[in-house]
C-alpha cells in the first residue's frame, strides 16, 4: 500500500510506539503492530490495535499518574 501522507513510500508491517496526550496525561503504548511507511514513518494501525490503544487510554485516565506506559 502506498502511503497517503508522503505519496511515495510503501507501508510495511512492523511495530511502533503510540504516544498521545489526553487531559494533560501522557499515554505511551509501546510495540504496537502497524503498517509503517518506509519513507516518512507514518504508522497505520489496524482496528484491533486502535481498540487496544483506546482501552489503555481509558485506563490511564482513571489513574492519578502523570505518565502511563503500556506494552502490547
Amino acid at each position: 500500500m502506498k502511503c497517503v501522507i508522503c505519496k511515495t513510500g510503501e507501508c510495511l508491517p512492523g511495530t511502533t510506539h503510540f504516544t498521545n496526550v489526553v487531559k494533560e496525561k501522557l499515554v505511551v503504548v509501546k510495540n504496537v503492530n502497524a503498517n509503517i511507511c518506509n519513507n516518512c514513518g507514518e504508522a497505520y494501525f489496524s482496528t484491533e490495535a486502535v481498540e487496544y490503544i483506546k482501552m489503555k487510554t481509558k485506563e490511564a485516565l482513571k489513574n492519578s499518574e502523570n505518565v502511563e506506559l503500556f506494552t502490547v
